[in-house]
């Protein structure tokens, strides 16, 4: 499927998104919104993928680019009069797996739109990864850390723009996510500062997962698509709910719930495919 301003790849069992406005550092516009949620909607249907990953056109001028954040001036013809967005709460439709609905919250919706492509993202029953070289800010890094991970680039440029430059709060609950990554101390400094970190420091703080040269980046990043791409989604999905568990449960909860989760696996009709009986078989 072609889009406006996003690539879209499908490669070995994951996919490429490409942010594609160079000429504006990438910045989120509202066809982009929509640009995005079709494309989520063409990942969650495909069984092929496993695991998507996000990236950012070069600028014209060849420097690494991720996302800026959103285009300020189409942004502040939304705001209302109350000098806030018009979103509504909704209820979104029930994953397949009843598991997974219990790890499902209340979502954001933008009108014209429907389900916030980055609450999406955090939530979707496969594998995100945010590979990030040159700015991500704002916008950009709202989007980063709705992924389950994150990759960066020696010279990524990363920072949260929102109080130092707007006087603002940072959207789809990114100080949150931030603050579940690097811890709360270190959230609030990043995020109120708006301090640039590069890919080492990124790294080092536990908000990126690896740090890589800039021409490995992206060979890195589909090295891991491809590697999750040959896996069982159901057992993905079910990992990173148990994973996600110990956000909002106590520990005896999460150990049940990773119990429940476990037994469902041994249940799925597709067990004697990727269970122990795999292995008897000779695989």
């Amino acid at each position: 499927m072609t889009y406006e301003t996003i690539l879209y790849e499908k490669e070995d069992g994951y996919c490429l998104i490409t942010l594609n406005r160079p000429q504006s550092l990438n910045a989120l516009t509202v066809q982009m919104w929509k640009d995005l949620s079709s494309a989520l909607d063409e990942i969650e249907k495909d069984e092929e993928i496993k695991a998507f990953i996000f990236t950012g056109a070069h600028r014209p001028d060849g420097r690494p680019c991720f996302c800026a954040g959103a285009d300020l001036k189409e942004m502040a013809t939304f705001i209302t009069a109350e000098g806030s967005f018009d979103i509504a709460a909704y209820r979104p439709p029930s994953p397949s797996s009843s598991l997974w609905t219990q790890r499902q919250p209340r979502r954001a919706e933008i009108p014209g739109i429907g389900p916030h492509p980055f609450e999406r993202i955090l939530w979707s029953p496969k594998i995100s990864i945010a590979a990030i070289d040159g700015v991500c800010t704002a916008g950009g890094i709202e989007l980063a850390v709705c992924c389950d991970i994150i990759l960066a680039s020696e010279t990524a440029q990363i920072s949260d723009m929102h109080v130092k430059n707007l006087g603002w709060l940072g959207g789809a609950g990114s100080p949150v996510n931030v603050a579940w990554k690097i811890g709360v101390s270190k959230a609030i400094e990043f995020c109120c500062t708006g301090d640039v970190i590069d890919g080492k420091e990124a790294c080092r703080i536990g908000l990126a997962n690896h740090v890589f040269p800039p021409d490995k980046l992206l060979e890195e990043a589909k090295r891991l698509g491809k590697k999750l791409g040959g896996m069982r989604l159901a057992a993905l999905t079910m990992t990173k709910a148990t994973c996600r568990a110990t956000e909002d449960m106590d520990r005896r909860s999460s150990w049940h719930y990773n119990d429940d989760a476990h037994q469902a696996l041994l249940n799925a009709p597709d067990s004697a495919e990727w269970g122990p009986m795999r292995w008897a078989k000779g695989h």
